[in-house]
């Protein structure tokens, strides 16, 4: 979609620059980005002027000049917001580099276009009746963040919008409201919309120009609190971090407004003041993590032959409330290789793709929360995987209902304290996290009134799984699978020993072998 309307506004259209100079409408590297990506419907959170709201602008106003009866329309969170908004239209038809086009009305609410029989105009997110009777061609949501009761509203507008017509919702982050939970189901590949974040390093104004001895005196004063030597190593220039110095100046250091302002990842989007349980990660976005199916993300170059994975798992019940997730990590290199999430799936079903997944990523050793509908998935994992790769607590079950309960990891008052903390520690010192999806979830995880849990509004699902993958990662390094010794190994090897004594299971060291007599 956008190859139309592009042509049109990088051949006709005048814009504004930063400066106040009139130049002529050339895209963006973060408009380019939104213009070859739209789907119809769409989320863009982003960092502060990238021009996202000019793009639509000019979009929009071309499809009024292209095609007939296009009803455009934008709505932003409050009544002089979006009269500015509109205002920038009046500009590019003001300044239009060709013939004017036949205007009928155009006032600081509405323009109209004879000739196609289009129309564009503004409403306010506060008006809860707009958009009731109207066919909607074109719907710009400006800083939907910010809406008043903007889940019910939204429900409304995009009841006048066809499938056919184009949505576009954006907006910088507001905490965890409407926005973010639909920002994250987008993420998460559990939504119709689709997601473009814009980061604000990727944008190549966000930066100054330094000098060689500038650059020297950057260098050698970079500042451990504001996160400078991690950036650095990350990839950011100089001049980057320089330019972003400027504006925590700006913010009186306020860093957490800053990241909001201007996020790096979708988490910092949303970031409140509140602190999280997990203050530090380590986390890595790469362009190796990327969706394989429906709810599936994995690390490319993996699984491989010959390394060693464990794998976490939160159950739902699977009826669209909280969600069923999978968490793989390699025991080998240190890091996150595999997601899967879905609220879509029953928990037998759900044993299922366990077995799948793990069978997949050489038998990994798979730790399942026993809580709820844990069991119902245990039971079913249980009779498809290899018994001595199911995580299980110790102790005699001599019937087989107690040697199901003992399956699995259960999270009790007493136990959810150290698994959390377990994986706390090693995503602060060990792990490498590559999901933006588990990294919000961490960074919405918090203790109140003595209770472990996500912020209200957030969930939790992918951060119970990678908890659980933690907790069992001493077992998931000791219970390797059995392997066929070659016929060249020396039988009194002590590794050889070590491999005879592997059970079938896969278990070691043994059980202890007492004799009745002893």
């Amino acid at each position: 979609m956008g190859t139309y309307e592009s042509v049109i506004i990088e051949s006709m259209f005048m814009v504004a620059d930063k400066q106040g100079q009139d130049v002529e409408f050339k895209l963006n590297l973060a408009q380019r980005a939104i213009d070859e990506a739209l789907t119809g419907r769409d989320l863009v959170p982003k960092a502060r002027q990238e021009g996202v709201s000019t793009y639509v602008l000019a979009r929009f106003l071309a499809a009024c000049l292209m095609y007939r009866n296009t009803r455009a329309v934008i709505i932003s969170h409050e009544m002089e917001s979006t009269q500015r908004l509109l205002a920038r239209v009046h500009y590019m038809i003001e300044h239009i580099r060709g013939p004017k086009p036949i205007i009928n009305n155009m006032s600081k609410n509405e323009i109209t276009f004879p000739k196609t029989n289009s129309m564009f105009y503004i409403g306010t997110a506060g008006s809860k009746k707009f958009g009731r009777g109207d066919t909607i061609t074109h719907l710009h949501c400006s800083e939907y963040a910010f809406w008043p009761n903007a889940k019910t509203l939204m429900s409304g507008l995009l009841q006048a919008v066809p499938m056919s017509g184009e949505v576009i919702v954006e907006s910088t982050g507001n905490g965890y409201n409407d926005y973010y939970r639909r920002c994250m189901r987008a993420e998460q590949g559990r939504s119709v919309w689709a997601l473009h974040f814009l980061a604000w390093h990727t944008f190549p104004e966000y930066t100054l120009e330094l000098k060689p001895e500038e650059e020297e005196v950057m260098r050698n004063h970079l500042n451990e609190e504001w996160d400078e030597p991690r950036l650095l190593a990350q990839g950011l220039t100089l001049g980057q971090l320089a330019w972003r110095r400027m504006k925590l100046d700006e913010m009186d250091y306020d860093l957490t407004s800053f990241q909001r302002e201007y996020p790096m990842t979708l988490d910092e989007c949303f970031h409140t003041s509140s602190e999280s349980v997990f203050h530090h990660v380590i986390f890595e976005p790469t362009d190796r993590w990327v969706r394989v199916d429906r709810g599936l993300w994995a690390l490319q170059d993996h699984p491989r032959k010959g390394l060693h994975y464990v794998m976490g798992a939160d159950v739902s019940a699977g009826v669209g409330k909280d969600s069923s997730v999978a968490e793989i990590f390699c025991l080998d290199t240190q890091e996150q290789v595999c997601e899967y999430m879905t609220d879509r799936i029953d928990p037998e079903e759900f044993g299922h793709k366990l077995a799948e997944l793990g069978r997949k990523y050489n038998k990994c050793y798979t730790v399942v929360e026993q809580n709820n509908h844990g069991i119902l998935t245990l039971a079913t994992l249980n009779k498809l995987y290899p018994k001595g790769r199911i995580h299980r607590t110790q102790g005699k079950a001599n019937t087989e209902e107690n040697q199901l309960f003992k399956l699995g990891f259960r999270t009790t008052l007493r136990t959810k304290p150290l698994m959390i903390g377990g994986l706390r520690t090693v995503l602060a010192h060990e792990w490498t996290i590559h999901s933006s999806v588990l990294k919000a979830q961490l960074s919405t995880f918090v203790e109140e009134d003595g209770k472990l849990g996500a912020q209200q509004g957030c969930d939790d699902d992918a951060v119970i799984a990678a908890a659980c993958a933690a907790a069992g990662r001493i077992k998931a390094a000791m219970r390797q699978p059995a392997k066929t010794p070659s016929r060249t190994v020396d039988p009194l090897l002590f590794d050889a020993i070590v491999d005879e004594l592997t059970g079938n299971r896969g278990d070691f060291p043994i059980a202890p072998q007492h004799s009745e007599w002893n």
